[in-house]
């Protein structure tokens, strides 16, 4: 098993214990400065390092962009994912089973799981990075409630000109007859006596077009896609995934729980997990994840 522990010691977070059945680890030692983003963890085979150390450092701020771009620099966000990028990866789709937590959450606090699949272009800017993101977050501010809601993101220049989540802009075409849309209300959620989970699939096939898969409790089915036009660099394949949890607050508020707001040191039962890890490739099968995947852990 492998777990994601507190960014920061100073913070109360939840950890997500993040399962799949070759047993990848994520290993809980980080400790890091406050408001420094400049800090991480990666485990990594030796010769693996040295590349990834530069997309690494590269794609810190686009990770919080893609998940708070909208949020101002009042704000404060944390960080604990597994990321996997490199120019020449090709990937087709990420699928990942996430338990749904609810707390009690005040306009200006936001905490989440997700799945991001994404391409950072050729040139590593900023405006070249195209991304499609799903899952589940709690945003009063956003919805008006302290519900866990399903969400999907997307943008093909780093969500500075383009880009929303759900169907707040033009984009994602609603599939005819899901089951659900973008933005729905998540109920039940997890407690002491049951555990309540969402599995999100998001993979691109023969027409290019970037579909998001949703289930609750059960077999994901499409809800939509993002058509193939949308984006550049992305249009046929991505080149980078990454999966975990983080939460965002103003910094006059207190940091929000990530995942179930227990730590797997102290409650390995009630830590929050993702599960049914895996890789789609362009035969649209999917392949477990059965190795440890790049980690990161941050702050800004």
């Amino acid at each position: 098993m492998f777990r994601l522990v507190q960014v920061l010691q100073a913070i109360s977070m939840c950890a997500f214990l993040l399962v799949d059945a070759r047993a990848v680890r994520l290993y809980p030692s980080l400790q890091e400065e406050n408001n420094s983003l400049g800090q991480y963890l990666l485990h990594a085979a030796p010769n693996q390092k040295m590349m990834l150390y530069k997309t690494f450092m590269m794609s810190n701020s686009i990770l919080t962009r893609k998940v708070v771009h909208d949020i101002n620099s009042a704000k404060v966000s944390y960080f604990a994912t597994h990321q996997s990028t490199g120019p020449n990866e090709n990937y087709y789709g990420l699928r990942a089973t996430m338990d749904v937590y609810g707390h009690e959450l005040k306009p200006g606090q936001l905490s989440g799981g997700a799945l991001w699949v994404s391409h950072f272009g050729d040139d590593g800017k900023l405006s070249s990075y195209n991304a499609v993101g799903a899952g589940w977050h709690i945003d009063p501010e956003r919805y008006g409630d302290s519900r866990p809601h399903f969400y999907t993101s997307w943008t093909r220049d780093g969500y500075a000109t383009t880009g929303c989540y759900n169907m707040d802009c033009p984009g994602f075409e609603r599939a005819n007859g899901a089951a659900v849309a973008p933005g729905a209300s998540i109920d039940p959620v997890s407690d002491d006596k049951s555990l309540q989970s969402i599995t999100v699939e998001v993979l691109t096939g023969t027409s290019g077009d970037w579909w998001v898969y949703y289930g609750f409790n059960g077999v994901p089915t499409g809800v939509g896609s993002y058509p193939k036009s949308l984006f550049t660099n992305m249009a046929e394949k991505a080149n980078a995934i990454a999966f975990g949890g983080y939460v965002v607050t103003r910094r006059a508020l207190p940091t929000p729980p990530m995942g179930s707001g227990s730590h797997p040191h102290t409650n390995k039962s009630r830590a929050a997990s993702l599960t049914n890890l895996g890789v789609i490739n362009q035969d649209g099968n999917t392949n477990p994840i059965n190795a440890d995947l790049p980690t990161y852990m941050g702050n800004e």
